[in-house]
This record gives C-alpha cells, sequence and structure tokens, in this order.
C-alpha cells in the first residue's frame, strides 16, 4: 500500500495537468481516479523488459483521458459544443449594434461549420475549440496523423470559400422582399 502512495504522490499532478489540459479542470479530478483505479487493477500487467513503468502508466493515463474525450464527444452534439464556448466569451464593452453584428457573425460562421462533413467538422472543433494536438486529435479519432491534417485543411479551405467576404457581400445584398410599389433598388 506504501508503494501505491508513493507512486500517487509521484504521478498525480502529472496526471491531473495532463487530463485539464485536454478536458478541462472539472473533469481532471475523476480522470486522475480512474487512471489510479486502472493502475490498482491492472499492475500485474505492467513488464518492464517492454519499457520503463512512467511510459506504461503515461500510456494508461492517456487513454483514460481520451476515453473521457470520447464519452464527452458523444454526449454532446458538436453543434451544442461549438455553440457553448463561443457563448463563453462575451465582451461586455460592445455597443448594442457591435453584440447584434457580432451575433450575426457567429451565426453565420457556425452555419458554415455545420455545413461541413462530419469528419472535417470533429477535427476542426477538437483542434480550434478543443484545444487538442493534431498527434491528440489522431489518437482520439483512431485515425493516422496525415487523415487529421488533410481533414484540418479541407475544412478550413471549405470555410474560408463559404465566409468569403465577396459571398457574404453578396447575402447582403440581395433582396429580400420587394419594397412597396414593387421597385426593387
Amino acid at each position: 500500500m506504501a508503494a501505491f502512495e508513493t507512486l500517487y504522490d509521484r504521478y498525480a499532478r502529472e496526471v491531473f495537468v495532463f487530463a485539464a489540459h485536454v478536458l478541462g479542470r472539472e473533469d481532471a479530478d475523476e480522470v486522475v481516479q480512474n487512471v489510479f483505479l486502472k493502475l490498482w487493477q491492472r499492475a500485474d500487467q505492467f513488464d518492464p523488459a517492454r519499457g520503463s513503468f512512467a511510459a506504461w502508466f503515461m500510456t494508461i493515463a492517456r487513454h483514460c483521458v481520451f476515453d473521457q474525450l470520447k464519452r464527452r464527444r458523444s454526449a454532446v452534439a458538436v453543434g451544442d459544443a461549438i455553440d457553448e464556448l463561443l457563448e463563453r466569451t462575451p465582451d461586455p464593452g460592445l455597443s448594442l449594434d457591435e453584440r447584434v453584428l457580432l451575433g450575426e457573425r457567429r451565426a453565420t460562421v457556425l452555419a458554415a461549420v455545420r455545413e461541413l462533413p462530419a469528419e472535417q467538422r470533429r477535427t476542426l472543433v477538437l483542434a480550434y475549440f478543443g484545444g487538442l494536438s493534431q498527434a491528440a486529435i489522431s489518437e482520439a479519432l483512431g485515425v493516422p496523423l496525415g487523415t487529421v491534417k488533410k481533414r484540418l485543411r479541407l475544412g478550413l479551405d471549405k470555410l474560408r470559400a463559404s465566409l468569403s467576404e465577396p459571398a457574404l457581400v453578396e447575402d447582403r445584398e440581395r433582396p429580400t422582399a420587394s419594397p412597396p410599389g414593387g421597385v426593387r433598388t
């Protein structure tokens, strides 16, 4: 039991920092508990001939973090997560007109993100809203790193095209209804 306490003292902070970076502080404590529970259950599986204890242990930690990330992702729709993340960053110093314009832009960006193919949308959300590295996304989604890079590039290209200034200007200039008298200006 003393050895387990020593391991906890040595690695708990490292696991917490990693989990908090990927998932946020609110889920990090639970991940730390899960990691040490798995360590307790799988201690007999450690083989020093295959590598160091630290590497083996951090692999367990990484798997626990990504399992939690997968559970979270499946529990919350991607669109809801984007809305929530964007709404967390309001600027109280904005005027009413600026807030309305910002809200319109936000809605336009969200609509463009929702139009992306699911794989590209998921990858972009994990990278830009979830703060994950490309390698972490690769592991979380179970796809090669090259696939993650390609999805990011394609998704960003599609967003640029759909959010390009000429396309937005055309939408604003397009009349929605005829003015009185049927004459369009």
